[in-house]
């Protein structure tokens, strides 16, 4: 069988930036009054602030983990992985876990240490082609083109 070829970093990049289009159209939009009002009444003390913004910030976080977990978990790509021609898979080549895609996708939530993922997962993108939260779940992003559902 043949090797399977792991994708570019401007295809991940590609299908990310198109992922999160869809969620700020189709899943957001729907809450910019809330997130414009929550704006407007933050003093410069974010930090500190316990309001209708954390409220949203924990609100998208948890519906980005969901849209990325349920597509990546029940077809392996997201609508932009399906529209770059990459797959989410498992490091045997084979369906991930839904736990490898849900741990995947934790880069996600606003919080320590996971914040931690935002900066070190495109080091090792660019470097290894394989990004860190990649490694811990033992999955990989590769060309479509090569993978066959096992």
């Amino acid at each position: 069988m043949p090797k399977l070829i792991l994708c570019s970093t401007w295809k991940r990049l590609g299908a990310f930036v198109f992922d999160l289009l869809i969620m700020d159209f189709l899943l957001l939009y729907p809450f910019n009054n809330i997130a414009e009002k929550a704006a407007n009444a933050i003093n410069y003390s974010f930090l500190a602030y316990q309001g209708p913004m954390t409220q949203l910030i924990i609100a998208v976080s948890i519906i980005g983990i969901l849209y990325f977990t349920l597509f990546e978990y029940l077809l392996g790509q997201t609508v932009g992985k399906m529209l770059m021609r990459i797959v989410s898979v498992s490091a045997d080549d084979r369906r991930m876990s839904v736990m490898q895609a849900f741990g995947r996708n934790l880069f996600l939530l606003p919080f320590i240490p996971f914040v931690f993922l935002w900066v070190l997962d495109p080091i090792f993108i660019i470097w290894k082609r394989i990004s860190l939260s990649e490694m811990l779940t033992k999955t990989k992003t590769v060309e479509v083109e090569k993978w066959k559902a096992r």
